[in-house]
């Protein structure tokens, strides 16, 4: 005979995501920059910094790609979100970067204090 056993967590329990090693960011504006390496980059950042760091313009970059450099300007300027295949399809076929790279590069960058 086997027996089930069920665990119930309470509902009013919270997980706290940074329980694990790292501490609970302070609600103040100067932990705000710390806060945000903890976030994956968003596809805009991620498209602009690879694109800037291998030296090709939007027009370029579009052209290589397939799309119009309209389409590209929206995506890096944060208008409109790319799908995610996108992006990595962009990083790594125009500029033959990995995605573990790229963010690096960015969380980098924002860690200096630089805009991407």
């Amino acid at each position: 005979m086997t027996s089930t056993a069920t665990c119930k967590i309470p509902t009013e329990t919270v997980i706290n995501p940074f329980a694990m090693g790292g501490s609970m960011p302070s609600q103040h504006a100067d932990n705000a920059e710390q806060f945000d390496l903890l976030r994956a980059p968003r596809g805009a950042q991620l498209l602009k910094y690879a694109r800037k760091l291998r030296g090709y313009t939007q027009a370029e970059s579009a052209a290589s790609y397939g799309i119009e450099e309209r389409t590209l300007r929206r995506w890096e300027n944060n208008e409109f979100n790319p799908r995610w295949n996108d992006v990595i399809s962009l990083l790594e076929d125009v500029y033959f970067m990995d995605i573990m790279q790229a963010i690096a590069g960015v969380r980098s960058m924002q860690a200096q204090g630089r805009m991407v």
